[in-house]
């Protein structure tokens, strides 16, 4: 019913959902996996700070640094691998990249249980390689997409294909919640690897590198793609590693994709803990969701998973709007694009992080606050992003990949960040100061944007 490019785009953006789900959804195991997990028991001052306090029952008692650094290790492994993904897909091709990245990663969540119970440095071990197998993710997509896309359509298909993060986030928290609910911990991670497995037989099958080797493309889609594709002559280069490192503006670029990455990864790694110790929504009540509404969540007490998920539903819809109005604005407008750049990063993430720490009790407040700062930052992905491309021309693949891969370090840093300010001190003061390093972090990056 669609044409061949845009089916592909399809199958890359379930490969994103799953991607981020299996990313995302670890953080609401370990809230199911721990003891008593909404005051650790050691902490009585929080207690009384929000009623209706919540004990999630686990097997396991970790304190909040070693349950950082448990949910931190898949941004080790991740790390690493991002420039090696796209080294691999020139080499192979994408299709057998992403088809080996989900086949291993599958298999390593089906092992997660046994490593969790074997002891925590196995489940920091495997968590690790499930981050290093799952790197080769973007450098792939971007360099199937170089095959498939004419220049007229990038953006469309690429908003198709990345529209997968913030579903994968949603389902990765709702869906894992009411799996938990319904069997436990352990089973949820049979469920995800073999849901995997299912993808990657469906991927091997339908996935192809380029419209040359499509099988069933028809003659017209193949030479249209074709006859749009930009021609090049290979021609081999040095990548002048030394200008770009010594570059004050691209490594302006980099601390402002490192203040965007503190903000993501703390609210996909931290956000379920901050609501289950101190908003005190646990996982019980997550299956009511489906029955009245996922419209009626202010009334429902206890629902850290679907909550947890609003944010990433304001996210997208933010991503998707404020690309429409900066590129009209762009095209239509006489002002600089520099200008614009420098605007889409003046948004209010700081204050609305500030805000959440303020409204303590609160939990309608707090969501909205949350919901406010990811529209802020939906701003960020077509307003800066485009930043790589007009700077550094012809090695944006580089210079963002360089990026990618410092940026991603704030998912090992945050979680630990996190616990040891909240170690043995879950209390509303303890993360009013995780907001405020988050606020400083965020307005920093603004200020060097004007700055630079």
């Amino acid at each position: 019913c669609i044409s061949t490019r845009y089916s592909l785009a399809v199958l890359l953006m379930g490969f994103i959902i799953y991607f981020f789900s299996l990313r995302s959804n670890f953080s609401i195991i370990v809230v199911a996996m721990v003891k008593n997990s909404a005051n650790n028991e050691v902490n009585s001052s929080s207690e009384n700070e929000c009623s209706n306090v919540n004990t999630t029952q686990g097997k396991f008692s970790w304190d909040p640094i070693t349950q950082g650094r448990i949910i931190g290790a898949y941004s080790y492994g991740h790390v690493f691998s991002q420039v090696m993904g796209g080294f691999l897909e020139a080499r192979f091709g994408g299709k057998k990249v992403l088809g080996l990245s989900i086949l291993l990663s599958s298999v390593l969540t089906l092992l997660t249980p046994a490593a969790a119970f074997a002891g925590e440095w196995w489940l920091f071990v495997v968590r690790v390689a499930v981050g290093f197998v799952q790197g080769v993710t973007y450098p792939s997509i971007f360099g199937i997409l170089s095959r498939w896309a004419p220049p007229s359509e990038r953006g469309r298909l690429l908003t198709i294909v990345t529209t997968g993060e913030t579903l994968g986030v949603f389902v990765g928290f709702t869906l894992t919640a009411r799996l938990i609910t319904l069997f436990g911990w352990a089973v949820t991670l049979y469920i995800t690897g073999g849901a995997g497995l299912v993808f990657c037989f469906i991927w091997c099958l339908l996935a192809f590198d380029s419209p040359s080797v499509h099988p069933t493309i028809s003659e017209v889609e193949r030479k249209y793609i074709e006859s749009n594709l930009e021609t090049t002559t290979k021609v081999t280069y040095e990548i002048p590693w030394f200008k770009m490192l010594t570059s004050p503006h691209l490594w302006v670029l980099i601390y402002i994709h490192c203040t965007d990455g503190w903000g993501f990864y703390m609210m996909l790694t931290c956000l379920p803990l901050y609501m289950d110790t101190i908003l005190n929504f646990n996982l019980d009540a997550v299956s009511k969701l489906y029955e009245i509404g996922i419209y009626q969540w202010q009334c429902m007490p206890k629902m850290n998973g679907a909550l947890s998920a609003m944010p990433y539903l304001t996210l997208m819809a933010s991503r998707i709007l404020s690309s429409v109005i900066i590129d009209a604005i762009i095209k239509l407008s006489r002002f600089k694009k520099v200008n614009i750049r420098k605007t889409s990063l003046l948004a209010g993430v700081g204050a609305c992080l500030v805000a959440v720490g303020h409204v303590r009790c609160d939990s309608t407040a707090a969501i909205a606050m949350l919901c406010l700062a990811t529209v802020m930052q939906g701003v960020m992905v077509p307003g800066f992003y485009p930043s790589y491309t007009e700077l550094t021309l012809g090695f944006s693949g580089v210079a963002f990949g360089l990026s990618n891969a410092v940026a991603n370090c704030a998912g090992f840093i945050v979680p630990l960040t996190v616990g040891i300010i909240t170690d043995e001190n879950q209390t509303l003061a303890a993360w009013q100061k995780v907001f405020y390093i988050g606020a400083a972090i965020s307005v920093s990056g603004s200020v060097m944007a004007l700055l630079f």
